[in-house]
C-alpha cells in the first residue's frame, strides 16, 4: 500500500498547488480549501476505497458527503454574487478519485491525469483564443469525419461481393477492396487535417520558413505554389520564401514515409534509407540557404501570416474527390501494369508526378497490383521526381526570378537523383 498511498499524496499536493497558483493569478483569494485541504481529500478517498467488505461502498458514500459539502460551498458563493465558476469544484472531485484509480490502474494513468488537469487549469488563455478562432462549421466537419471513420470504416465489407448490387460490381473491378478504398481516405485526409490545424489555428502567426515546414505535411505542391505567389508580390522575401519551399518539399519525403509505414509497413527498411536521405539534403540546402542570405527579417509579405490553406482536407466533398482520384488512378495503374509491365508503370509513375502524387502513392501500396517492395519504391521515386520538376514550373512560373534560381538546384537535381537511384538501384 507504501507506493498508491505516497503517489496519491503527492497528486494531490501537485494538484493543489497548480490550482493556488491559478486562482493567484486570477486574483482570487476567497476560494474553497488550500493545498492542504486536496491531500486531505485525496487520503479520504484512499482510505474509503481501502476498507475491507465495505470499500467501495463506504467510497460512494464519502463522494456523496463531499458532494454535498460542495453543493453548500457553490450555494453560498452564488449568493453571495461571486464567479459562478466550478473549476474548484471539480477539481475537488477529481482529486477524490486518485486513491482508486492509483489502486486499480497502472501509475502512469493517475499521473496522465494529474498533468491533463494542470495543462487544461493553465491554459485558459491559450483555449480561448483557439476556441474564439474555431469556425462553427469545422467542429460539424470534424464531427462528420469521426463518424465516417469511427463509424463507416468499420462497418465497410473488406470485399466488394459482400456489397451486392450494382454498385458492388463497380468496386469489384478496382484493384482494391472497399475498405482499403475508404482507409486510404480516412488516413491521407487525417494527415493532411494535421497539417491544416497546425497552421490554421495552432499556429496562426508565423514567418514564411514554418508556413513551408507545416504547409509540407498538408500538400508540399500547394505550399510551393502559395510561397512561389508570395514571392513574386514581395520579392523583398525571395531568400526566405526559397527556404520555405525547400522545407515544405523535405516534408513531402516524411509524409510518403509515414503513408508506407501505414500501408505496407515491411516496405520501411527498403524506403527509410533513401526517403531520409533526398529529405536531409533538400534540409541541408534549405539550411545552408537560410543561413548565408540576408533574410529580410523586417520586410514582411503581404499577407504572410495568412494561412496558404482555404479548404479543411476533412470536407466531405475533398473527401470524395480524393476517393474517387484514389478509384481511378488503381484502375489505370493496373491496366498499364497488365498491358505495358514494368515500363509502363515508370511512364506512368513519372507522368502522376505532375499533380497531386498521393492518390496514387497509396493505391500502389495497398493495391492488389502484384508488384514487390522494390517496383514499389521505384515508382515511388520517380513520381516524387516529376513533382518536383512540377514545383520548379511553379517556381519559374508564378514566384520571384531569385525564388526560381535559389529553389531550381535543389528541386532538380533530387529529382535527377531519385529517378537514377529508381532505375539503376531498384
Amino acid at each position: 500500500m507504501l507506493s498508491p498511498f505516497l503517489l496519491t499524496l503527492a497528486v494531490s499536493f501537485l494538484i493543489g498547488i497548480g490550482l493556488r497558483e491559478y486562482y493567484e493569478g486570477e486574483q482570487k483569494f476567497d476560494t474553497f480549501g488550500t493545498v492542504r485541504t486536496f491531500m486531505f481529500i485525496g487520503m479520504l478517498g484512499f482510505v474509503l476505497f481501502q476498507l475491507p467488505e465495505i470499500g467501495h461502498l463506504a467510497y460512494l458514500v464519502g463522494f456523496g458527503a463531499l458532494a454535498i459539502f460542495l453543493a453548500l460551498y457553490y450555494a453560498n458563493k452564488i449568493e453571495q454574487k461571486k464567479s459562478a465558476g466550478i473549476i474548484g469544484i471539480l477539481i475537488g472531485l477529481l482529486t477524490y478519485a486518485a486513491g482508486p484509480v492509483t489502486l486499480l490502474e497502472p501509475p502512469w494513468f493517475l499521473v496522465l491525469i494529474a498533468i491533463s488537469i494542470l495543462f487544461v487549469l493553465h491554459s485558459k488563455g491559450r483555449i480561448r483564443q483557439f476556441t474564439d478562432r474555431l469556425e462553427t462549421g469545422e467542429v460539424v466537419t470534424v464531427c462528420k469525419f469521426l463518424a465516417i471513420a469511427g463509424v463507416v470504416l468499420p462497418l465497410i465489407p473488406a470485399q466488394p461481393e459482400l456489397m451486392g448490387g450494382w454498385f458492388g460490381r463497380v468496386l469489384d473491378v478496382l484493384p482494391v477492396t472497399p475498405r482499403q478504398l475508404w482507409l486510404a481516405v480516412v488516413v491521407t485526409t487525417t494527415i493532411s487535417y494535421a497539417g491544416y490545424v497546425l497552421q490554421t489555428y495552432l499556429i496562426p502567426r508565423r514567418g514564411l520558413v514554418l508556413t513551408g515546414i507545416i504547409g509540407g505535411i498538408y500538400s508540399s505542391t500547394v505550399t510551393v505554389l502559395v510561397l512561389s505567389r508570395k514571392s513574386r508580390e514581395a520579392p523583398a522575401i525571395s531568400d526566405e520564401a526559397a527556404v520555405a519551399v525547400l522545407f515544405a518539399n523535405a516534408m513531402m519525403y516524411l509524409r510518403l514515409l509515414v503513408l508506407i509505414a501505414i500501408f505496407r509497413h515491411p516496405l520501411i527498411a527498403l524506403a527509410a534509407p533513401s526517403l531520409l536521405t533526398l529529405a536531409v539534403a533538400m534540409l541541408a540546402y534549405g539550411f545552408w540557404l537560410w543561413s548565408s542570405t540576408n533574410r529580410p527579417a523586417s520586410v514582411p509579405a503581404p499577407n504572410a501570416d495568412a494561412a496558404p490553406l482555404h479548404r479543411n482536407p476533412l470536407e466531405l466533398t475533398t473527401a470524395l474527390v480524393f476517393a474517387t482520384m484514389f478509384a481511378i488512378i488503381s484502375v489505370v495503374t493496373k491496366y498499364t501494369l497488365d498491358t505495358f509491365r514494368d515500363l509502363g508503370l515508370r511512364v506512368l509513375s513519372f507522368v502522376v508526378g505532375f499533380s497531386d502524387i498521393t492518390p496514387f502513392v497509396v493505391s500502389v501500396l495497398q493495391g492488389n497490383l502484384g508488384i514487390g517492395d522494390a517496383r514499389v519504391l521505384q515508382a515511388i521515386l520517380i513520381s516524387t521526381a516529376s513533382n518536383n520538376l512540377l514545383k520548379t514550373a511553379y517556381a519559374w512560373g508564378m514566384g520571384s526570378p531569385l525564388t526560381a534560381r535559389r529553389v531550381t538546384p535543389a528541386l532538380t537535381g533530387l529529382a535527377v537523383v531519385s529517378v537514377l537511384y529508381a532505375l539503376l538501384a531498384l
